[in-house]
C-alpha cells in the first residue's frame, strides 16, 4: 500500500523515521536531532519542519522547551493509522500485530457475514463470489502477493457488502495487517481447509442464511488464529507471545 507519507521530500523523511520508531531504531524518549537529520537527508529545514509535523499527528513524536523533538510512549501512538499500520507490517512482520489482527478480526468478520447475508444486493454477491474465484486460482503458484490481494478482496467484499460504512472502513486496518499474516502464513497453510472455509461463508452469504454465515466466517476466523499462533510460535520470543496472550483470556 502506497501512503500519503511517502510523497514529496517530507514524505521520505516520514517514512524512514516512523519505520525506524515501529522497528525499534528510535524507542520511546529518545531525542531527534534536527540538524542531524539535515545532514543525513540532505534536505531543507522545511522538509524536516512538515515531517516532525506528520509524525506528531500520528502520535510518534512531541516536544517540550529545553529538551526537543522525542519519540512518544507507545500509548500515544496512532495504532490504526493507515501509515502506522503499514510501518509494523512491512519486512519482518510484528508478531503482535498479527496475533492482535487475528483477535479484531474473530470479534467484527463474524459479524459482518451475518450482516452480509441479510443485507448484501445481487452485484455484492457477485463481487464476493468472483473473489473467491480469484484466491482460489492465487494457489495455483507461490507469489504471495497475488494471494494477500486476492484475500483482501474477498474479506473487502463482505466487508462491503455488510452496508455498514465504518465496518467497510476497517479495511484501513486490514490491508496492511492482513498482508503481514498471509507473508507469514501463505506457505504454512492447509490449502483444502482454508479454501472450504471460505466458500462456506460465501454459500451462507448467497444463501442469505445469516446464522450459518457467522457460524462459516466464525470458523474461518478460528482457523485462521490457530494458523497464525502457530507460525508465530515457531520462535521463542512468538511462543513466549503467544502463552502470555492466552494466559490473559
Amino acid at each position: 500500500m502506497t501512503t500519503f507519507s511517502r510523497r514529496g521530500l517530507h514524505g521520505h523523511v516520514v517514512d524512514v523515521l516512523g519505520r525506524r520508531i515501529m522497528r525499534g531504531g528510535l524507542v520511546s524518549g529518545d531525542i531527534i536531532d534536527p540538524d542531524a537529520l539535515l545532514t543525513e537527508f540532505q534536505v531543507s529545514r522545511t522538509v524536516i519542519r512538515e515531517a516532525i509535523k506528520v509524525l506528531t499527528t500520528k502520535g510518534l513524536v512531541d516536544a517540550r522547551p529545553r529538551l526537543g523533538t522525542y519519540v512518544t510512549e507507545r500509548e500515544r501512538w496512532q495504532l490504526l493509522d493507515g501509515d502506522v499500520m503499514t510501518w509494523r507490517s512491512e519486512g519482518v512482520p510484528d508478531p503482535l500485530l498479527v496475533l492482535e489482527l487475528s483477535e479484531v478480526r474473530q470479534v467484527l468478520e463474524p459479524a459482518a457475514a451475518r450482516l452480509a447475508a441479510v443485507r448484501r444486493s445481487d452485484a455484492q454477491c457477485s463481487e464476493i463470489e468472483n473473489a473467491m474465484l480469484a484466491l482460489a486460482a492465487t494457489f495455483e503458484s507461490t507469489e504471495v502477493a497475488s494471494h494477500v490481494a486476492a484475500d483482501l478482496a474477498f474479506h473487502r467484499a463482505v466487508l462491503v457488502a455488510a452496508g455498514n460504512e465504518l465496518l467497510a472502513r476497517f479495511e484501513v486496518v486490514l490491508e496492511p495487517a492482513l498482508h503481514a499474516r498471509d507473508e507469514l502464513a501463505f506457505e504454512h497453510e492447509t490449502t483444502i481447509h482454508f479454501l472450504d472455509s471460505h466458500r462456506a461463508a460465501v454459500e451462507a452469504i448467497v444463501a442469505q442464511d445469516a446464522d450459518q454465515a457467522h457460524a462459516a466466517m466464525t470458523l474461518l476466523m478460528h482457523q485462521s488464529a490457530s494458523d497464525s499462533e502457530a507460525i508465530v510460535s515457531e520462535d521463542a520470543e512468538g511462543a513466549a507471545l503467544v502463552k502470555k496472550r492466552k494466559r490473559a483470556i
